[in-house]
């Protein structure tokens, strides 16, 4: 166990081993009323958690265990970290925590000198995982710059397929971002006081309202630019069956008369006639004509040919 003591003596922060120290976790969180279920269960815990007791005797406390950080491509490398909050006394567990999150822990450290309750030094450290999503969703930001402007160069499978991972990303760290907006607000039920006013407490309330706007507003740029794909696509179709429809119609015609003089009945006059052949040649392109006329006058066509005439 490690143990920082901050504000002369104020409040201190232990990391410890939630699984191999649970006698020293036992004592610091004596007389909170905390579950002896979740004392041996809290360094095994793989999903995210939040419990809390405010008792009346300045005995308040939050729990709990927190996924902090995730691969949205691969479900089995969440990393986690569990954690106890009173108004003194703040315990994590998993103590390379900062280590993980690539944090200055010496800054860390610097910064929870300048405050005077533990409260506050949760927030240093949730501050640490809210800027690791902010470099996700910039990360994020780049390849659907990307994509906007792929998409209008090409919209094929490729293009729906990046579509729906930058999606399934965005939904991974909203999944991610809602647990700690669930301890920022928990703060404020378990414990009266000042705390919500102080430095920490508010930038990380700030941060949480960035990555819900940017998340929100990049949703939606996904969205839109599904919508824009699913759009395109059924214009494209709809471009193919009515060609397809245009080409069978013409084809009717010569399929009819074809069926006609390739019956094989014995008795068929037109079979002795010298210029039959020639006959039915001109006849079924007058056919074909006349059709091809009746439908353009019709307008039937739409954009079809005129689209190419703009080409």
């Amino acid at each position: 166990m490690e143990t920082h003591s901050f504000f002369h003596e104020q409040w201190k922060w232990h990391e410890i081993d939630f699984i191999t120290e649970e006698d020293e976790l036992r004592k610091l969180i004596d007389g909170y009323h905390v579950p002896d279920k979740w004392i041996k269960q809290a360094g095994h815990e793989r999903r995210n958690t939040l419990l809390m007791s405010r008792n009346v005797q300045q005995k308040e406390a939050v729990w709990g265990s927190l996924v902090y950080n995730l691969d949205p491509a691969d479900r089995d490398t969440q990393q986690i970290f569990h954690f106890f909050l009173s108004r003194d006394t703040l315990i994590t567990g998993n103590m390379d925590f900062l280590e993980r999150t690539a944090m200055d822990k010496e800054l860390v450290l610097e910064n929870m000198k300048t405050t005077d309750t533990a409260i506050e030094g949760l927030m240093i450290i949730i501050d640490v995982v809210i800027d690791g999503f902010l470099k996700q969703i910039d990360a994020m930001e780049v390849d659907i710059r990307d994509l906007i402007w792929k998409l209008q160069q090409s919209n094929g499978e490729e293009v729906l397929d990046e579509l729906m991972n930058i999606r399934h990303q965005l939904l991974v760290i909203k999944n991610l971002i809602i647990p700690v907006q669930e301890i920022h607000m928990s703060i404020k039920e378990a414990f009266e006081g000042q705390d919500q006013q102080k430095q920490f407490y508010k930038r990380a309330g700030q941060q949480l309202d960035r990555c819900h706007f940017l998340i929100n507003e990049y949703k939606q740029e996904v969205s839109t630019m599904v919508e824009l794909e699913d759009v395109t696509a059924s214009v494209m179709g709809n471009e193919v069956m009515k060609t397809l429809t245009v080409i069978t119609l013409l084809f009717t015609p010569i399929s009819a008369w074809g069926a006609w003089w390739g019956m094989n009945f014995k008795h068929m006059p037109e079979l002795d006639e010298k210029f039959a052949y020639l006959f039915a040649g001109l006849f079924i392109f007058a056919s074909v004509a006349v059709l091809y006329f009746f439908i353009q006058k019709k307008g039937w066509f739409g954009d079809l040919l005129s689209r190419k005439k703009k080409r």
